[in-house]
């Protein structure tokens, strides 16, 4: 069984040649060690175009690659839905793991937000940081595109501007105390219905949070008896949507 090609991510594929930019190149020609006549996938994760391509050639100093880029067409691994997920900050570097998990998991929209527990968080627009992160791990998993990152905001402006529509999308707060299973929630969701996910931060969301998402037409809904971390729920609200549309 042949190996599936290095996937490279690339600002405008467009048919003919090209020289990569030093990290593509660096990446081709060090960290997997091709040469000329060796050939990958270049990836627009903006355009959610792909293309496959040929080393022509690699310069001695610096290792930058001249390459030839075949026809572009539509990236052929793309989320079938659209999935926002609104992720209230936490402490450290816990954002960067969520943005990994959430790329992998087909999350088309991350929206970071400060909520009322937040510890740690900040204002300051980190979404650069998180794109190259969500471009790397949609690099790594298949994907040919990647979720847009918006700036970080507060929680209730979000809310607001994510607000599912009456009867065509499902909007869902996670939340430990919830009555509602995700489970059972999922199963009124449209074919191609688009979902919203509200993940708290580690203490939570207050009833001020809930009753306002419930202003919003949001549902709160549980993961079960047991209480996870921040961004292990991220993972498992996503992986059990991500299965429940596969299993249909």
């Amino acid at each position: 069984m042949s190996r599936p090609l290095v996937r490279v991510p690339l600002a405008g594929v467009v048919a003919g040649e090209v020289g990569l930019p030093p990290r593509a190149s660096h990446y081709l020609a060090h960290v997997h060690r091709l040469g000329p006549g060796d050939r990958f996938v270049a990836f627009d994760p903006q355009a959610e175009t792909e293309a496959e391509a040929e080393i022509i050639a690699v310069t001695r100093r610096g290792g930058s690659a001249h390459v030839r880029l075949g026809p572009p067409r539509p990236a052929s691994l793309r989320p079938a839905r659209r999935v926002t997920l609104i992720q209230a900050l936490g402490r450290g570097s816990k954002v960067d793991a969520v943005v990994r998990d959430a790329t992998e998991l087909g999350a088309t929209c991350i929206a970071p937000v400060l909520s009322a527990r937040s510890v740690g968080g900040t204002r300051a627009d980190r979404s650069g940081r998180l794109r190259r992160i969500a471009v790397e791990a949609a690099r790594q998993c298949g994907r040919g595109d990647a979720p847009l990152i918006e700036p970080t905001a507060p929680l209730p402006e979000a809310l607001r501007r994510h607000a599912p529509s009456a009867g065509s999308g499902l909007g869902l707060c996670l939340h430990p105390r919830a009555a509602t299973p995700l489970g059972a929630a999922l199963r009124e969701l449209r074919s191609e219905g688009e979902v919203v996910l509200v993940v708290g931060p580690e203490g939570g969301l207050t009833d001020e949070e809930l009753g306002l998402g419930a202003s919003l037409r949001y549902r709160a809904v549980s993961l079960g008896p047991l209480v996870l971390r921040s961004e292990t729920v991220c993972a498992a609200a996503l992986g059990a949507l991500l299965a429940w549309g596969a299993a249909r």
